[in-house]
């Protein structure tokens, strides 16, 4: 490992003690076989440069939202009810998702799968487009094969979110490939995707409530106009109401007509409602900050590459050196004693797992 003339990490000077490892016979040692280490760590470095000249750089495109939800009129007008009596009910009468429902949802199949399997253009000439599992450098196969590796690709690689679950709530996605051009694209579909999804759940269960509605309220009509029907009867038959058993029998009757109306207007109401929030557009996330093309590369991080590169191939120069010493020395002067309580506790230890 050293130059001519020189020992190897396995022969130390007679001048150096046998007995037990001083921190001068480390430094010696160390010095002694400092080309060797000087070699490694120069390896090291030129391993990192290589890292840092095959890498090729990436763009992110990131955007931000804050989940809402419309209130529920009903809920809520039963909440400030309660409130005059002084009791709370919470969070009563808005219907939110949690900001990490939102998250998840950004990476399910039933957003990513679409993404998956379209082409993008990558470049500024927006007639080129190339399929994402070749962009993504997915191994051909099966259909069902390539989605699902390119489906993964996206959630370990390209789509990240975080949720700021301790203050604001506030979601952000950000999506990170070697062209900035279908980073942007990419936002914009998951930022789509997010729209309708919403948009098309709460149409569906607005839809499901007037259809419930609608039959609700076509039975209170059958059964109010029976009401009206038995009043009509009565006054048409008992034209003299003075008689007590008469007035009780016809203000029952004026009851029950009433109830029925009330019962009437209140599902009509309601019809209304759900009619309109079947077809209401409204977003239920307000959006933050749009998706924008990324004006220049994600950092490199060359300066910590280095750094790193640097460190760990003067470590392991310096541990090879340590370890082709060690084994000479023990060789000359006999083992270490060291080495028996280290094979008696690794025995052990590996006697713990097995058992």
């Amino acid at each position: 490992m050293s130059g001519s003339g020189q020992a190897g990490p396995a022969s130390v000077s007679g001048g150096l003690p046998d007995e037990g490892v001083s921190p001068y016979w480390i430094a010696a040692v160390l010095l002694r076989e400092r080309r060797f280490i000087a070699w490694v760590t120069g390896a090291g470095v030129l391993l990192a440069v290589a890292v840092l000249l095959i890498r090729r750089p990436t763009y992110s495109t990131s955007f931000t939202f804050l989940p809402q939800a419309p209130d529920d009129q009903s809920v809520a007008g039963l909440a400030s009810l309660a409130g005059q009596f002084g009791i709370s009910l919470g969070n009563a009468g808005k219907n939110e998702q949690s900001p990490q429902f939102y998250a998840d949802l950004l990476t399910t199949r039933r957003l990513l799968g679409p993404i998956a399997m379209d082409s993008f253009a990558v470049g500024a000439d927006s007639t080129v487009r190339v399929p994402l599992p070749v962009f993504l450098k997915i191994a051909d196969g099966p259909a069902p094969l390539v989605e699902d590796n390119t489906l993964r690709v996206l959630r370990r690689d390209v789509v990240s979110t975080s949720v700021a679950v301790r203050t604001t709530g506030v979601v952000t996605v950000n999506v990170r490939t070697r062209s900035p051009y279908l980073s942007l694209a990419i936002a914009e579909r998951l930022l789509t995707g997010l729209s309708e999804f919403n948009l098309r759940t709460r149409q569906s269960q607005a839809r499901e409530e007037r259809i419930f509605t609608e039959s609700r309220l076509a039975e209170a009509r059958v059964s109010l106009r029976a009401a009206e029907d038995d009043l009509q009867r009565f006054l048409l038959t008992n034209r003299q109401t003075d008689f007590p058993a008469l007035l009780f029998q016809r203000d029952r009757l004026q009851r029950e007509v009433t109830l029925r109306q009330e019962i009437v207007s209140s599902l009509a109401q309601k019809y209304e409602e759900n009619r309109i929030r079947e077809v209401r557009d409204t977003p239920v996330v307000t959006i933050i900050e749009v998706p924008t093309l990324a004006a220049r590369p994600d950092p490199r991080l060359r300066a910590l590459i280095l750094l790193l590169g640097t460190a760990i191939s003067f470590g392991v120069g310096v541990l090879l050196v340590i370890l082709g010493a060690t084994w000479g020395r023990g060789g000359r002067v006999g083992p270490d004693p060291a080495l028996a309580l280290l094979r008696d506790e690794w025995r052990q230890m590996r006697g713990a797992v097995l058992s």
